[in-house]
């Protein structure tokens, strides 16, 4: 496994022709996309996020403001543009590929070929769910439950939580903090939402309106976690997208 500053490659493909980079969900890291490796074409080279806090890099600081992650993002502009990519993210992983799309645009740097949001609203639409970044472990906790993503065991297992419970409280810090200007990128956005989310049809056809190119919305089966609980039914969509972009 190649790791690159704050990417990891699972497997360096040097005669790739595209790259996919993947921003997990809050709470999450690299490790939810490792499976991804075995369902693209050898063709297509994978590249993780590993957000600064846990896994390979537990000991450093955590971040709690969108600006400070993407301008740790855009210390790896090369990295990021040397060859044709695609960004895909889930829940907040979506509003930082935009934000990082946008602001390679600022810079007048090559754009991704598509950005693949999945499972988000439009970032300059608020959210209508409380904020709970600002709650003691808890409150974070009960509140916590109610998005179930997170499994029964883990949320009782007080020792477990008390660890996570930073990371997750930064995460959710720049989730609720980050609202985007409403400035436009020039690249196509494909939407991902699961039918038993709570995201309204609003706040995912408003991305419409963050992109002078197209935006296309697909459902899929299951809630705001189906890229947990049904990946390769996500998987097959987003090969539809790649494949042509390669």
């Amino acid at each position: 496994m190649v790791s690159q500053s704050c990417f990891i490659l699972p497997h360096s493909r040097p005669n790739a022709r595209l790259r996919l980079f993947c921003f997990p969900y809050a709470g999450g890291s690299a490790a939810i996309f490792k499976q991804w490796q075995y369902f693209l074409p050898n063709d297509i080279e994978l590249v993780y996020f590993q957000p600064p806090g846990r896994a390979t890099r537990i000991d450093e600081p955590l971040l709690v403001k969108m600006e400070h992650l993407i301008s740790e993002l855009m210390k790896n502009i090369h990295f990021l543009t040397e060859k044709p990519y695609v960004f895909f993210g889930h829940s907040l992983g979506s509003r930082v590929g935009f934000e990082l799309a946008l602001q390679l645009q600022v810079q007048d740097k090559p754009l991704p070929k598509a950005l693949i949001a999945s499972g988000s609203r439009a970032p300059h639409v608020l959210s209508h769910k409380p904020n709970i970044a600002h709650l003691e472990q808890p409150e974070f906790v009960h509140e916590l439950k109610k998005l179930n993503g997170t499994s029964s065991a883990v949320l009782q297992h007080e020792e477990l939580m008390s660890f996570l419970y930073p990371m997750l409280k930064a995460d959710f810090s720049i989730a609720e903090s980050y609202v985007a200007n409403g400035e436009a990128i020039m690249c196509p956005i494909h939407i991902f939402s699961g039918c038993d989310d709570d995201i309204s049809e609003h706040q995912l056809l408003a991305w419409q309106e963050l992109t002078s190119a197209k935006a296309t919305l697909q459902y899929l089966q299951g809630d705001h976690f189906f890229i947990d609980k049904h990946p390769q039914a996500l998987l097959s969509h987003v090969k539809q997208i790649l494949m042509p972009l390669r």
